[in-house]
């Protein structure tokens, strides 16, 4: 199964974003997730433990310690701490193979390449792209009604 962490904390800080000064609760989030209520607030604690999030006017409404254009898809990314790389080499292979042997030490260098690439990337995204795409599809989806 697919590690969700990043999605999922992205999808939480563009909520918030888009529904900046209300009042939200960790239901609704949880509903346009549709996952519980608790894994919202997990999320919550780290954006905060993180200083991607603070709370403002008491629990229920909270607010983005930066612009949206100041929070790249790299700060939400680190926030999430000990997560795995994108890509994953599989260590157990025969090391009494050569291809067994090279494969995976051959991998970590090219995977390194891919990481840094995909985390340059996303320094140059921000959470205010992520809304104003969210913006274009729902006109976009009026439009057709």
């Amino acid at each position: 199964m697919a590690n969700t962490q990043f999605s999922d904390t992205i999808h939480v800080l563009a909520y918030i974003a888009y529904f900046q000064g209300k009042k939200i609760t960790s239901q609704e989030i949880a509903s346009s997730l549709e996952t519980s209520p608790s894994l919202i607030r997990k999320i919550m604690a780290n954006l905060k433990r993180s200083q991607l999030l603070i709370p403002k006017q008491g629990p229920t409404k909270l607010a983005l310690t930066r612009a949206p254009s100041e929070i790249t898809l790299r700060d939400i990314y680190n926030s999430l701490g000990d997560i795995p790389p994108l890509l994953n080499v599989d260590q157990n292979t025969s090391q009494k193979c050569p291809v067994g042997y090279a494969v995976p030490k051959i991998l970590n260098h090219y995977y390194s390449e891919v990481q840094a690439a995909a985390e340059a990337k996303m320094a140059k995204i921000s959470l205010q792209d992520i809304l104003n795409d969210i913006a274009l599809m729902t006109r976009l989806t009026e439009d057709k009604k």
